[in-house]
């Protein structure tokens, strides 16, 4: 694989240099939102009487993600620590010492059609259909362009502290 085309994930459907998992944003902002969560009695209060979510679940998930020191790392990198942190379809491609899913003679292969995740995997599928169609230039392109657009979204941008 060329070195340009490694920050895209096994899977086809990320690209790690502009993902914020990769870059550490979902941390930040964990982290950020932690801050004012801690700093305000008056959260727990509304949650609780607006039946919004178990209050306590909730800080205890952001505590561990605002904890998480090491950012993910990338698929072709050592994996992360991420959502999935044994997926099967990272596992596969570098065992078989593949680039994508659809280079493999069995694509789409059993654990790409069944639970868990069922959606997710068709998902992946179809990525790596559009990659072998159009080829992984064209694809790598759209890919970039697609997260641009996400991120230019975005309504606004995660404050660090100093």
């Amino acid at each position: 694989m060329k070195k340009e085309y490694e920050y895209i994930s096994c899977c086809g459907r990320y690209y790690c240099l502009m993902c914020d998992y990769f870059r550490g944003g979902k941390v930040q902002m964990a982290k950020n939102l932690l801050y004012y969560v801690e700093r305000s009695g008056s959260l727990r209060l509304i949650a609780e009487s607006q039946k919004a979510c178990d209050y306590d679940e909730f800080v205890k998930g952001l505590k561990w993600l605002a904890s998480q020191d090491k950012p993910c790392k990338g698929c072709r990198f050592g994996g992360g620590w991420s959502w999935w942190p044994d997926c099967p379809v990272r596992d596969c491609v570098i065992q078989k010492k593949l680039d994508f899913c659809y280079q493999c003679p069995d694509f789409p292969c059993k654990k790409l059609n069944e639970e868990p995740l069922l959606s997710f995997k068709k998902s992946i599928v179809e990525t790596n259909r559009q990659i072998e169609s159009m080829g992984i230039e064209e694809y790598a392109q759209q890919l970039v362009e697609r997260f641009r657009r996400a991120v230019a979204s975005q309504p606004f941008k995660a404050q660090t502290e100093t």
